[in-house]
């Protein structure tokens, strides 16, 4: 089976969410609701690709896409809700880079797979037999 370029979109921002959650776990401050978001996100990626490969595309399969979109932002949204006193402390020459250095790398994956998965949700999702 073809593979479309929803499908490939969805496996780079699935892997980058993954990459974004280990940097997240790895930083010095972890919410719960944020971890969540992170691991629904790569779920639901997850999700999509193992249903893609089973079944093919179906209508209600690319709202996975949608929901993996949400919950990536999401958990990037709420983290900054702690990190923008350390960003702000950053600025100010209070803190060093490596006070924040992980989150930033979590937030610019999941900022990108965001991205990946946007464009995936409004891209062609079937292919053409």
């Amino acid at each position: 089976m073809k593979k479309t370029l929803a499908f490939w979109l969805t496996a780079a921002a699935t892997l980058l969410a993954a990459v974004a959650l280990v940097f997240y776990l790895t930083s010095g401050t972890i919410m719960p609701y944020v971890t969540v978001l992170n691991v629904c996100a790569v779920v639901f990626g997850a999700a999509y690709l193992a249903l893609y490969g089973m079944h093919g595309q179906s209508g209600a399969l690319v709202y996975l896409i949608s929901l993996a979109a949400v919950a990536a932002i999401g958990a990037v949204g709420f983290s900054l809700i702690v990190e923008v006193e350390a960003l702000g402390y950053l600025v100010s020459g209070l803190r060093q880079w490596s006070d924040v250095q992980n989150w930033a790398y979590f937030a610019v994956c999941g900022l990108v797979a965001w991205l990946l998965l946007i464009v995936a949700s409004f891209g062609k999702t079937t292919e053409k037999a």
